[in-house]
């Protein structure tokens, strides 16, 4: 791996990520600022940094993975050298065109990439350009960029993404109901001669169902605050996957608070709202329909979003299944109950969610049901009495989760205390996969630290 081009590609998600700001397409005239604007259409695909250089083209992802060989980079290639470059940097989806009649969809990346002879399904649309033969590409409105991709990477297997100018809000609108409405597209990227890139998408709604719910204060006591919210996998795990406050009528509130707390249940898992107050769970009964902008797989850095998975007992509550790769939902409100819908892997199908942006279904891992752990040293020594007492204490124990491969092996936690001191309590903790290594640790500390006057304290 090229780390140059891995960190590049890092940098620019990040910078990418955020500057967008994400506008629901119903209410885009009231959100959009400018006049000259330069609107292209959003492709389902998996973004790509796309390095020219002596002579060969690679594709480089946010989270690193670098890809060579492909056509559509031979192609790059190809363009890049007839436009008389040494050397190229652009930003590109890398899409799929599987399907005859619907449009790209992210996961038939993956598809594709798995079967050499779908290579030629595979298709970059450069959207940005970040240097020429080493010089920044640096133009004082995004329309130079889309004109200058055009004029060098317009091919077969390669085409910029696809743009037009708009010289007012309604222009922009008007775009949109062609492209989206109609056609069919994921959304519409809009810049303006201002610094700000707005992300035009519709609203998808969803069934989930209400898995806990928070109160408000004061004179809300008695009414919802926020409700948390699952889908379920085909195995019949929950998995959470957010929360939201947004939607309901005051009415509504108070009626779900009553409707709610008759269905309280035990749990092992807590979460909590935007206040840290931890939601009540619920009996998974009450399914109802959400309105969302946009679900994301990954943050800015590609790095994969985590939900929790859980299970339900009708005696025991909700267990703790572990975390899995999931999505981070924006600007999810309350629609409307859904009484004719089930707590079932049809009903409030996972599918919803993936089906906006992909991510692996894993294997549970019941954190619950995990061996327990086995302490092995436990030592501790004091030195002074009374306000000037100081405490260290050294411990190492076996996960005995190694296998579950989220946890470490081995784990030494050291505990310094010290009365007078102004910061009275540190904590340090390490972990390996090693005995031998972790007990070297362990000696290593215990040699730094445990001086003249100290005393070890005999413990059973």
């Amino acid at each position: 791996m090229n780390n140059e081009y891995s960190n590049i590609a890092k940098t620019y998600k990040r910078k990418v990520a955020g500057s967008f700001m994400l506008v629901d397409g119903a209410k885009m005239a009231d959100k959009l600022s400018g006049e000259d604007f330069c609107v292209t259409k959003k492709l389902d695909g998996a973004m790509q940094i796309v390095f020219y250089r002596d002579g060969e083209a690679v594709a480089v992802s946010s989270n690193g993975n670098e890809r060579t060989g492909l056509p559509c980079l031979k192609e790059f290639a190809q363009l890049a050298q007839q436009a008389g470059v040494n050397s190229l940097t652009v930003a590109a989806e890398l899409y799929a065109t599987l399907s005859e009649t619907g449009r790209e969809r992210v996961h038939d990346v993956a598809t594709a990439m798995a079967d050499e002879q779908l290579h030629d399904k595979l298709h970059l649309a450069p959207f940005d350009l970040l240097d020429i033969d080493g010089e920044p590409f640096a133009p004082e409105h995004y329309k130079d960029t889309i004109a200058k991709l055009n004029t060098m990477l317009d091919g077969t297997l390669v085409k910029p993404v696809e743009s037009k100018a708009a010289a007012s809000k309604h222009e922009v609108e008007d775009i949109y109901q062609q492209w989206v409405v109609n056609g069919g597209a994921e959304g519409l990227v809009v810049h303006s001669e201002q610094p700000i890139v707005y992300k035009v998408k519709p609203r998808h709604t969803i069934d989930a169902v209400i898995i806990g719910f928070t109160v408000g204060e004061n004179d809300e006591c008695n009414a919802v605050r926020d409700i948390l919210v699952a889908v379920m996998r085909e195995d019949g795990l929950l998995q959470q996957f957010g929360a939201t406050g947004g939607g309901f009528s005051d009415a509504q509130k108070r009626e779900f608070y009553d409707k709610l707390s008759a269905m309280a249940t035990p749990s092992d898992y807590v979460e909590t709202d935007s206040r840290n107050v931890a939601f009540q769970m619920v009996r998974p009964v009450v399914v109802v329909e959400l309105s969302l902008l946009d679900a994301v797989s990954e943050n800015s850095a590609g790095e994969p979003k985590v939900n929790k998975l859980l299970s339900y007992d009708p005696e025991k509550g909700y267990l703790a299944e572990g975390p899995t790769n999931g999505v981070a939902v924006h600007s999810m409100v309350f629609v409307q109950e859904r009484p004719d819908k089930g707590c079932n892997p049809t009903d409030i199908r996972i599918a919803q969610l993936s089906d906006l942006c992909e991510f692996s279904v894993q294997k549970p891992i019941s954190l619950a049901r995990l061996p327990k752990s086995e302490q092995l040293v436990r030592r501790i020594f004091t030195k002074g009495a009374g306000e000037k007492l100081m405490i260290q204490k050294y411990v190492v124990w076996k996960t005995n989760k190694e296998e579950s491969g989220i946890f470490p092996a081995y784990v030494f936690h050291y505990t310094d205390f010290s009365v007078g001191r102004k910061e009275q309590l540190k904590r340090d903790i390490r972990v390996s996969n090693s005995q031998e290594q972790i007990m070297q640790m362990l000696e290593q500390f215990i040699q730094d630290n445990v001086k003249k006057g100290w005393t070890e304290k005999m413990t059973e």
